[in-house]
């Protein structure tokens, strides 16, 4: 169960830490060390409203909490603990002085030197400090991804600045919604949508603009510390609500360290960027290259899978980061003997182990696949190395924490479990992000204070469930806002899907709520090999024998690919229409033959679930049926017949056996 699970009417107090943070805890316990109260007590809903009240905007006080020196027994994780510099992300770069003439960025047939790459980023830093851009200002990027957004990002970070990279291809007015939500008052866009955005109080400079002015300026831009704000990230998450997660120079810092030493390169080989500049996973293919003197090469926007894969066949890979959609679809192109690259990162999604990464692991000793856990809220923060002798269809582990970085599994009341109970996972160390750009109350539920920590340090709740093994491996089980109420019963999808993933020819499954006239129930999108079909009936049959009813999708889809969004995740909004599952009449004696009853009850099972064919022996409740619909069945067939009759119920629930049910309280003469 989630940490404060039911716990709405709790009392809770606000509290807040030497840094001007807020959160909250719950009243009559003590609170974590560097935590004072507030001044206000409530039920969890009032102390955040009353956050969004006080709450002054601007960033934290100086003072990084220190890591604790012992962690607590039980599920308690600690990464190695390593000397975390206090600098810009920057300036760490600069430090390493790697010789000029290395290449740095290759994009199609157009090359960049380290040099080039760190000249102009200077220059045109000049030109962003002389508009207004210093620490904690935020400065949009809107450039397609290639050179040109690679160099405006890093003149942002020179200028002391944070960067704010978004999408060309949306909506201008969203675009506008999201300046003025992070306040960036500068921009740095293509020629065709910079007149577009312009506006009072706001610039807008060019590339061209930006090597003008820089090359005219003489002003030296004031360095960011690690404490500084480094970038802003929108993320919708499962609200909808796109919202900026803040991330500070030592995160970038602390990641680029450590993943520097973790997937170091050969000489020859290159890293490929080829997530989306406003996506999570480009910090790790940006700022490790060229900390460490790795090329960069990138993948074109909108490339297809199929053009990825000829960018990754055309040099040699050192790595690659995919989302586990991505490498389902690469592999199910066969699982290719050269390409991608020697070391694959994959993360953003749960991973399941298949047969074809099975296939691509042993075809080459030298090859590295790992799972990597993180949040926009915590970039990447846990890692597991794969051995290539996992079980197929099984769930694959996030692993331990990466460098200076905690984890906690705690129950309900926030009491720390033990070895292999499921809780939710918190995360701490500066793999945490600052908090919610502008929206205190939802940091303040998020950042909570730190019960093991130094003084004022906070975890993050990460909303996940998860397990600590006794060797001390994480599993993340599912979200723990993904259980949903159907008829009344809490279910699990992510279980489902992982009952679906073992059963014949089914590659990936996905389950989702739908919401069908205020009634919740569930929809099963299954990825089989092409040329390898699924049986949705029988599919649908192997779950009747695992779970309850309401645990079973009422519509499916199979499909050999599934649609995927700019960030490599499933594209919900894109996915096949799921259909009604309905199983063959079984023959038998009257199996085939309709009374006027039978019809009548057939009618009003279609119209109301929504459905286009059904048989005799198909069930109500195997259908999606509930109590409330079952209700409306009886409501409309008694007024059929002028009568009252009962509902559908588990002994009368298919076709035929409800017919029957209602004719057993018919008068003479009426329909049976």
């Amino acid at each position: 169960m989630a940490l404060w699970d039911n716990l709405d009417e709790t009392t809770f107090d606000v509290v807040r830490n030497a840094r001007g943070q807020y959160s909250i805890w719950p009243a009559g316990r003590p609170h974590p060390p560097g935590w004072a109260a507030a001044g206000f007590s409530g039920t969890r809903p009032s102390c955040l409203a009353e956050i969004d009240r006080i709450w002054a905007p601007g960033p934290p006080a100086a003072g990084v909490a220190a890591r604790p020196g012992e962690l607590p027994d039980g599920a308690a994780l600690a990464g190695p603990s390593r000397e975390l510099p206090d600098t810009s992300i920057m300036a760490l770069i600069r430090a390493r002085e790697l010789p000029e003439g290395r290449l740095a960025v290759r994009y199609g047939a157009e090359r960049l030197t380290r040099g080039e790459l760190l000249d102009t980023s200077a220059l045109w830093a000049r030109a962003l400090a002389d508009a207004g851009c210093g620490r904690e200002v935020p400065v949009a990027i809107l450039l397609p991804r290639g050179p040109e957004a690679l160099v405006a990002i890093l003149a942002v970070l020179e200028a002391g600045g944070a960067y704010v990279a978004l999408a060309c291809d949306q909506p201008v007015e969203r675009i506008r919604a999201v300046l003025d939500d992070c306040g960036a008052h500068i921009a740095v866009a293509t020629e065709e949508l910079a007149p577009e955005l312009a506006g009072p109080g706001r610039t807008l400079l060019t590339v061209a603009e930006l090597a003008e002015r820089g090359a005219a300026s003489t002003t030296v831009p004031r360095p960011a510390s690690g404490e500084d704000l480094a970038f802003v990230f929108y993320t919708s998450g499962t609200t909808g609500e796109p919202k900026g997660v803040e991330g500070t120079h030592a995160q970038l810092v602390n990641y680029a360290l450590w993943c520097g030493r973790a997937f170091a390169h050969r000489r020859e080989e290159s890293t490929f960027l080829s997530g989306a500049l406003y996506f999570l996973g480009s910090l790790t293919t940006i700022f490790t290259p060229l900390l460490e003197g790795w090329p960069i090469t990138v993948a074109p926007d909108g490339a297809t899978t199929d053009e990825l894969l000829a960018v990754a066949a055309s040099t040699e890979g050192g790595l690659l980061k995919l989302t586990p959609t991505h490498i389902r679809m690469m592999m199910a192109r066969g699982v290719p003997e050269t390409g991608l690259a020697r070391q694959l990162m994959i993360g953003s999604e749960p991973l399941v182990f298949t047969e074809e990464i099975s296939q691509w692991l042993a075809a080459d000793p030298e090859r590295v696949l790992v799972n990597h856990y993180g949040l926009t809220e915590t970039h990447g923060c846990f890692c597991h190395w794969l051995g290539g002798d996992e079980r197929i269809g099984g769930r694959v582990p996030i692993g331990t924490p990466i460098d200076n970085v905690e984890a906690y599994v705690v129950g309900r009341d926030g009491e720390l479990l033990g070895v292999d109970e499921i809780g939710e996972l918190l995360v701490g160390g500066p793999s945490l992000g600052r908090g919610y750009r502008n929206r205190p109350a939802l940091t303040a539920e998020r950042w909570l204070p730190h019960p093991w920590g130094a003084e004022g340090a906070r975890l993050l709740r990460t909303g996940d469930l998860a397990r600590v093994d006794a060797d001390g491996v994480v599993t993340v089980l599912g979200r723990a806002d993904r259980q949903v109420k159907v008829r009344g019963h809490r279910v699990e999808p992510a279980a489902v899907e992982e009952a679906l993933r073992s059963l014949p020819n089914v590659k990936e499954a996905l389950v989702l709520p739908r919401q069908e006239e205020g009634r919740t129930t569930l929809a099963a999108y299954l990825l089989h090999a092409p040329g390898a079909g699924i049986d949705l009936v029988a599919t649908r049959t192997a779950l009747e024998r695992l779970f309850p009813p309401q645990w079973i999708p009422g519509r499916m889809a199979a499909a050999t690919e599934f649609p995927v969004n700019a960030n490599g995740k499933v594209d919900t909004r894109a996915l096949p229409e799921a259909l009604p599952i309905v199983p063959p009449t079984p023959a038998g004696p009257g199996a085939g033959r309709w009374s006027r009853l039978d019809r009548l009850v057939a009618d009003a099972f279609c119209d109301i679930l929504r459905i286009d064919s059904i048989g005799l022996g198909d069930g109500f409740h195997d259908l999606g049926g509930d109590s409330l619909t079952a209700v409306q069945v009886a409501a409309r067939i008694g007024r059929e017949l002028g009568r009252d009759v009962p509902a559908p119920s588990a002994d009368a629930t298919t076709v035929r056996a409800y017919a029957e049910l209602v004719a057993a309280g018919a008068a003479p003469g009426q329909a049976r």
